[in-house]
C-alpha cells in the first residue's frame, strides 16, 4: 500500500511539473499585452494640441481628449494589479483612440481659428490705421481747441497695444485691445464726419462767394480778396485773376461763422474794408478794419438770440480785421485774420477802403482736401 501510495504522488507531482510551465507559458503567450505604444500616441497627440494652443483655441475637444487619456490610465494602472490572466486592455485601446481623435481635432481646430483671427486682425488693422490717419489729418485742420484731437490720442494708444500683441502672436488679447480700439475710432470718425459734412454743406454757397469777388474784381478791374479759411489762404484777385496768395490765421475757435463777441470765431460773409490802419493806429503792424457785422449777421445775431441759442446778456462783437503779426503757426487770434508782416504789407498797398473781402469755409470740396 505505502508503495502504491508513493507512486501516485510521484505521478501527480510529475504532473504538475509538466502542466505549470505549460500554463506559465500559455499565459504569456495568450495574456492580453498593455496599449503601450497607444498610450505613447495619445499623449503625444495631446501635447502636438498644446503646442498649437488648442488649450486657447480649442478647449472643449482638447479637454475631452485629456479627459480620455486619463481614464484610459485609470483602467491601465488597476489591469496591473490584477493576475495576467485576468487583464483586459481593449477598453483602453478604444479611450486612447478617441482620445487620438479629438487632440488631432483639436489642433486642427487650433490652427484654422489661428489663421482666421490672424486674417481677420490683419484687415481689421488696417481699416483702423487708415481711419486713425484720417480723422488725424481731418483734426490737424480742425481748431486747436477741438476735442476730437484730445479723443483721439488715447485711442490710438489701444490700437497701439492692440497692434503690439498682434506682432507677439497674442492674438486673443489683441482681439480684446481691437474690439476697445475698434469702439473708439469709429465713434471718432462719426463725431468728425458729422462735424466736417455739416461745416461743408454750406460749400456751394462758399463758391458762389468767390466767383461773385472774381467777378466784382474783373467788372471793377479792381482789387478783391476772399479768406478761405480751411486752407488759410488769403487770395487776391486784380481784374478777375487771382494775383497774390498768402497764408493766413484765424481765430482759435474759426470752425462755423460767428456768433457772438468772445467766441473767437472767425466770421464768414461778404464785407468790405472800411478803414486802412498803421503806425499808432494798431498794435498788428499794420490792419483793415471789415464792416463786421453787417446786416445778414445783424438778422443772424437776432434770429438765434430768440431762439434762446445765445444767451440775452451776449453782444454780436465787432473790431474785425485783417492785420499783421502772424506766422506764428497755429490759429491765436479772437477772431481776426492774421498775416506775416511782409504779407501784410503787400496785401495793405493793394487794398483802399471799399476793397469787397469775402471770407468764406473752403474753396475746395471736402473729398479732394482728404486725398491730397
Amino acid at each position: 500500500m505505502t508503495f502504491l501510495r508513493n507512486k501516485k504522488y510521484k505521478f501527480l507531482l510529475l504532473v504538475i511539473i509538466l502542466i505549470v510551465p505549460i500554463i506559465l507559458i500559455g499565459s504569456a503567450i495568450f495574456s492580453e499585452k498593455p496599449p503601450i505604444e497607444k498610450l505613447n500616441a495619445c499623449q503625444k497627440a495631446i501635447a502636438e494640441a498644446r503646442k498649437e494652443e488648442a488649450n486657447v483655441y480649442s478647449p472643449n475637444e482638447l479637454h475631452q481628449a485629456e479627459k480620455l487619456w486619463h481614464e484610459a490610465m485609470k483602467i491601465w494602472e488597476k489591469n496591473n494589479e490584477k493576475s495576467k490572466f485576468l487583464r483586459k486592455f481593449d477598453g483602453i485601446s478604444k479611450l486612447a483612440d478617441r482620445s487620438i481623435g479629438l487632440a488631432e481635432q483639436s489642433k486642427k481646430t487650433a490652427i484654422t481659428t489661428k489663421k482666421e483671427i490672424h486674417a481677420e486682425l490683419k484687415k481689421e488693422l488696417k481699416n483702423l490705421r487708415e481711419i486713425a490717419s484720417y480723422i488725424e489729418k481731418a483734426t490737424s485742420k480742425l481748431p486747436l481747441n477741438h476735442g476730437i484731437r484730445n479723443k483721439l490720442t488715447p485711442a490710438k494708444l489701444k490700437l497701439e497695444e492692440c497692434e503690439s500683441a498682434y506682432n507677439r502672436n497674442d492674438l486673443l488679447s489683441a482681439k480684446k485691445n481691437l474690439d476697445n480700439a475698434k469702439k473708439s475710432i469709429e465713434k471718432l470718425k462719426s463725431q468728425t464726419t458729422e462735424i466736417l459734412d455739416s461745416y461743408f454743406s454750406s460749400y456751394p454757397l462758399w463758391v458762389k462767394t468767390d466767383e461773385e469777388m472774381r467777378r466784382l474784381s474783373k467788372n471793377g478791374n479792381s482789387t478783391s480778396i476772399v479768406v478761405d479759411k480751411f486752407s488759410k489762404k488769403c487770395i487776391v484777385y486784380k481784374s478777375g485773376k487771382k494775383y497774390k496768395e498768402f497764408d493766413v490765421e484765424l481765430g482759435m475757435n474759426w470752425l462755423g461763422d460767428k456768433k457772438h463777441r468772445g467766441d473767437k470765431a472767425t466770421p464768414e460773409g461778404k464785407y468790405s474794408i472800411v478803414a486802412k490802419k498803421s503806425g499808432n493806429k494798431t498794435i498788428y503792424h499794420k490792419a483793415l478794419l471789415i464792416n463786421f457785422p453787417n446786416e445778414e449777421d445783424k438778422r443772424q445775431f437776432a434770429s438765434e438770440k430768440a431762439k434762446g441759442n445765445i444767451p440775452r446778456s451776449y453782444n454780436i462783437g465787432g473790431s474785425i480785421e485783417v492785420h499783421g503779426g502772424g506766422g506764428k503757426g497755429i490759429d491765436w487770434t479772437e477772431g481776426c485774420v492774421a498775416l506775416h508782416n511782409k504779407d501784410m504789407d503787400q496785401l495793405y498797398s493793394l487794398c483802399s477802403v471799399g476793397t469787397p473781402i469775402a471770407i468764406v469755409g473752403s474753396l475746395v470740396p471736402l473729398n479732394e482736401i482728404f486725398e491730397k
